[in-house]
């Protein structure tokens, strides 16, 4: 009897440890790869469908007070630019009407408007990417190319859009709505950092007026295997076909052997997916995004900080990047995080690398300083680039390997200067 009064909880013991075996086994023998993913398909399908509205929401805000000062509000314990695009959803009886075009003085009236909040993107979008943001509400609307979106924080009937290359201005007449949630946004714990939104060869950009300090940070990363990226975009497509390996030197190339194709670049950790399929050719941008969106769910990569960075009309590549306290990151190696691009009617490429960041690891490293928009420029003047060929300046976060260990990166802030059309780090601009 003192036997049979100890059997059962032994018995539930012994299934108990044989159950953690078997799952060690299951879920650390690369053979059951296939397994182990379907298994967690439904997790994994839940962190890469990002709705458009969250990949193509813009990437800075920028909020001018009464009395005309600027600031950019930084992401760190809240995600401004979110917390704004959720007041865009309500918008009642929605008309557009085109206010200007060509006019910088009618443009900086309403981009430095007193009052306001100002959404922006790297690279314009369209009304019908935008419309994504706004609950459908903006469908009816033309598709006019947008750089900026201007939301007054003392007008409940108006809004505006603005694009960068024609200095366009369109107002948006809405049935009025409560500013309060809007408003509320301004009252959370926000950084902030003085700014000026000005002209800089002949473009529109946000100046940073004073030095601004931010966080390093090291970053746990997703290193992806192969075989995740090969069951995803070739395993998935209908093709009788079965799938040939071929290696030459640091890359490895799988093909099912007809019009699809993904190579891997061991040195860079790099990967290149090319569809020889016929498609639609796409040019109109709102069509490129869109198709571009649809290549990124089937890539199955996490969009958790993931944003449009750039759309480029003449090679048509769309590219991404990881954002960390609303700033990109940027590596010294691919186009971005991500980046698609349609060929032509019968080829369309897809790049992205198998290292991503993941979990951010506490740093001890005390705050950086970067200077203002005005010093880096003199300085980059006085070192001999010329002020003519710098297209862009943008605060970001530089990718460096953490000696320690291959799972771990950090993340240094610099500033970025669009050179010439490439983008370089400030600091290495400098130190040539």
């Amino acid at each position: 009897m003192r036997f049979s009064k100890y059997l059962i909880p032994l018995a539930l013991t012994i299934a108990v440890i044989i159950s953690l075996t078997l799952s060690v086994v299951i879920w650390t023998n690369p053979a059951n790869y296939k397994n182990r993913q379907n298994a967690t398909q439904n997790t994994q399908n839940e962190e890469i469908t990002k709705p458009k509205r969250y990949v193509y929401a813009p990437t800075q805000a920028v909020h001018t007070d009464s009395n005309g000062n600027q600031t950019i509000l930084v992401n760190r314990l809240v995600n401004s630019v979110t917390e704004i695009q959720k007041t865009m959803r309500d918008y009642q009886d929605v008309h557009l009407k085109k206010i200007s075009t060509r006019s910088q003085e009618a443009y900086f009236q309403i981009a430095n408007r007193p009052d306001s909040i100002m959404l922006s993107y790297v690279s314009p979008v369209s009304v019908k990417i935008i419309n994504e943001l706004t609950n459908n509400r903006f469908k009816k609307l033309p598709n006019y190319q947008v750089s900026r979106i201007v939301l007054p924080t003392n007008d409940s009937t108006h809004l505006y859009l603005l694009n960068d290359k024609n200095y366009a201005v369109y107002r948006i007449n809405v049935k009025k709505h409560s500013l309060k949630s809007l408003n509320q946004v301004l009252d959370m714990n926000i950084r902030r950092i003085p700014a000026s939104f000005q002209l800089f060869n002949g473009q529109p950009m946000v100046f940073v007026k004073s030095t601004a300090q931010l966080q390093p940070y090291r970053y746990l990363i997703d290193r992806q295997s192969e075989d995740y990226y090969v069951s995803r975009l070739l395993n998935n497509h209908d093709s009788q076909s079965s799938i040939s390996v071929k290696r030459r030197r640091n890359v490895v190339t799988y093909s099912d052997q007809n019009t699809l194709q993904l190579a891997f670049n061991s040195r860079t950790r790099i990967g290149t997916f090319s569809d020889f399929r016929s498609n639609k050719n796409q040019r109109h941008i709102t069509s490129v995004l869109s198709d571009s969106y649809n290549q990124l769910v089937d890539l199955g990569l996490p969009l958790e900080s993931v944003h449009f960075f750039n759309y480029n009309p003449a090679s048509r590549i769309v590219s991404y990047r990881t954002f960390v306290e609303g700033f990109p990151i940027f590596r010294t190696t691919g186009f971005g995080t991500i980046s698609t691009q349609i060929l032509n009617s019968n080829a369309k490429r897809l790049q992205f690398s198998l290292d991503n960041p993941e979990v951010p690891i506490p740093n001890n490293e005390g705050y950086s300083t970067l200077p203002t928009t005005e010093t880096v420029i003199s300085r980059l003047i006085s070192k001999g680039y010329h002020k003519k060929n710098i297209q862009n300046l943008q605060i970001g976060y530089g990718w460096r390997r953490d000696n320690s260990s291959q799972l771990l990166v950090n993340l240094v802030p610099d500033w970025y200067v669009d050179y010439k059309g490439n983008w370089h780090s400030y600091t290495s601009l400098i130190n040539r």
